[in-house]
């Protein structure tokens, strides 16, 4: 592992030392005064000197040398401050690339002088006054009050903390360390950081970060047995023990993974641990790990349930589950909102409790198996409209049921409120629309009438009578006629009839119109209600001629033909006009009764036609060319 030691309250440094180097210790001390102070504690690998405005940077340097011979110094100052005696001069402000190149050449430098003074002094005379083998001819006993302390460990039930201290204690209780720390992962895959300790500097606490792939943590998954200072033959892993201030490191193992790492000082009173020690401290760690495993694990599922939870009461819908218990095992907030029951009063109980049909529908799902999608439900509770869906959950050793749900009430009264509105609205432009129709002709009758009796035997008077109100009265006919059309046909009385007959009936029918029919000189039978199918082409007729800005000249084609995507057996009619013009906007809701009645009553003639001819069994189609505008009427031919 490397440490840093930053000198100075530079926290742009610190964090893109951090950031540079996320598996270093990184320690910080505010002046020089700390940072020596530091130096005697910890084994630092790079020391930055950032405090610039220090004067006595050389003297600084001098006795960090004296102190941490190996640890590499870099000083930030110009590139004139060679005479400074640090190792390298910094002159960038902040961590460019030259100061990351600087830095790794000072780590590499390190690792050399390590390797010198490892060479130099030798591993065996430093280490032999830590021999695990000093005292094996005088065992100990764990003693009753640590046995307590161990028990006291194992059963503080999922109160994580509580048990680390308890555990901690009783290896104080068992041992009688200098020292102890204990290391646990941030997350999986990440670094161990110190946990709890007893008697640890509070920077390596705060600092020290041990990398979970290479090192002292790797070391003790892989070898799975504790580590001790006199054993190792790893510089690297030595180095970590040394700078967590212990002697041995034991693995806290569980289901194969390092649940945390106990790393123990030198005995008070001894010169190293006797081997039975070790070993039954070795024991009780593993005990302890599964402990440590199980919480770990409670506490990981806890806040998965509160995440779920969390979720389920945020939620706009509403949810109800019930297990193979048929008992109801979640309600949620919106539910217990939308139902207006108690959640905690109908949770646990039978889903009888639950309004009708809701708990039938949890059932229903719980014994077949079968979801049901979307429906829409009312309840005898309020009158409430629900959307319901059910869904069917097995597990391994649980299986179960959930009805989710969403209160439609409140939109059906709205849609309900807007349909209304819009009826309104359509009956007040129906009324305005046809007092505007009828308006002129019986104005028209209501005057003739004033004057019948004065000038009845005016024969020229009693023509021009006959002219002007008859046409109006047969308006008046045609829009009542429309409008029953638009509602209901009345009783179809078919017959099989040649369609040239009623087309010719039709177009009599229309006049003054110009009408101009083609047809094929064979009969065309056709089964249908010759009176509506009348109607329908007069309507058509009609409304060509009344966008017709000219005098209308309408056209009309009969034959049996397949053409046009109809049947080889259909029998078309084609209502056509060159000269009538109509807006685009008016041909896209030509077939929309609902919005062309608040037009023009003239205008429904269309929609009209397509109720009857789709009552008689055809189809009624607008075709639009370059130049003409077009009915299609097809009717299917009679056998």
């Amino acid at each position: 592992m490397r440490t840093i030691l930053l000198v100075g309250r530079n926290d742009i440094w610190k964090r893109a030392l951090v950031e540079l180097f996320p598996e270093a210790s990184t320690f910080v001390a505010a002046d020089p005064a700390e940072a020596l102070s530091t130096l005697r504690k910890i084994d630092v690998d790079v020391l930055i000197h950032d405090d610039v405005g220090t004067p006595d940077v050389r003297e600084f340097v001098r006795e960090a040398r004296a102190v941490a011979p190996t640890t590499v110094i870099l000083v930030r100052g110009s590139s004139s401050d060679t005479d400074l005696g640090a190792d390298f001069v910094l002159e960038s402000d902040r961590l460019d690339v030259e100061a990351q190149r600087a830095l790794d050449q000072a780590f590499a430098k390190n690792r050399l002088l390590r390797e010198i003074a490892t060479l130099r002094t030798g591993r065996a005379g430093s280490d032999a006054g830590n021999s695990p083998h000093g005292n094996e001819g005088t065992p100990s006993f764990v003693s009753e009050r640590a046995a307590k302390q161990f028990t006291r460990a194992l059963a503080a039930g999922f109160d994580l903390p509580r048990t680390l201290d308890a555990f901690l204690d009783a290896v104080t209780e068992f041992l009688r360390p200098a020292r102890l720390a204990l290391l646990t992962a941030d997350g999986p895959g990440k670094a161990y950081r110190v946990r709890v300790h007893r008697g640890l500097v509070p920077q390596i606490a705060d600092s020290v970060r041990l990398s979970a792939d290479h090192g002292l943590c790797h070391w003790l998954l892989m070898e799975g047995r504790p580590a001790r200072i006199g054993d190792l033959t790893d510089a690297h892993v030595a180095r970590e023990i040394t700078l967590l201030q212990g002697t041995m490191a034991v693995p806290l193992l569980a289901r194969g993974e390092l649940v945390a790492v106990l790393v123990v000082g030198s005995p008070v009173v001894r010169s190293a641990y006797a081997e039975h020690d070790i070993e039954t401290l070795f024991d009780l760690a593993t005990h302890v790990a599964s402990a440590i495993h199980g919480i770990t694990l409670h506490h990981r599922l806890q806040r998965a349930n509160e995440f779920n939870e969390g979720i389920l009461e945020h939620m706009a819908s509403g949810v109800l589950t019930i297990g193979a218990d048929e008992r109801v095992s979640t309600m949620n907030r919106r539910a217990a909102e939308i139902l207006e029951l108690d959640a905690q009063a109908i949770v646990g109980q039978d889903l009888r409790a639950l309004p009708s049909p809701l708990g039938d529908m949890l059932f229903e799902t719980l014994t077949t198996g079968r979801a049901r999608p979307r429906t829409e439900i009312r309840l005898a509770l309020r009158g409430l409209s629900l959307e319901v869906s059910t869904y069917h959950v097995r597990g391994d050793d649980a299986t179960g049921a959930v009805l989710v749900f969403e209160d439609l009430t409140a939109q059906k009264e709205l849609a309900t409120q807007k349909r209304n509105t819009e009826q309104l609205d359509l009956l007040t432009h129906v009324v305005a629309r046809i007092a505007d129709e009828i308006k002129n002709p019986l104005v028209s009758v209501n005057t003739f009438m004033e004057l019948i009796g004065e000038r009845f035997d005016d024969p020229d008077f009693r023509q021009h009578f006959h002219t002007v109100v008859g046409g109006d009265v047969r308006r008046l006919v045609q829009v009542f006629e429309k409008l029953t059309g638009l509602v209901n046909q009345g009783e179809m009385n078919f017959t099989t009839v040649d369609v040239h007959g009623v087309v010719d009936d039709a177009v009599a029918a229309v006049q003054p119109i110009d009408v101009h029919v083609t047809r094929e000189p064979a009969a065309l039978l056709v089964k249908v209600d010759p009176a509506q199918l009348r109607k329908a082409l007069s309507y058509l007729v009609g409304y060509l001629g009344h966008h017709s800005p000219e005098r209308a000249a309408v056209s009309v084609s009969v034959g049996k033909r397949a053409d046009g995507g109809d049947g080889p057996d259909d029998i078309r009619i084609v209502v056509g006009s060159r000269s009538a013009a109509v807006p685009a906007l008016e041909l896209d809701r030509l077939f929309d009764p609902v919005r062309m009645v608040q037009e023009s009553l003239i205008d429904i003639g269309p929609a009209v036609s397509q109720r009857i001819v789709e009552a008689l069994g055809g189809r009624l189609e607008l075709r639009q060319g370059k130049h003409d505008l077009a009915f299609v009427l097809a009717l299917p031919a009679a056998v």
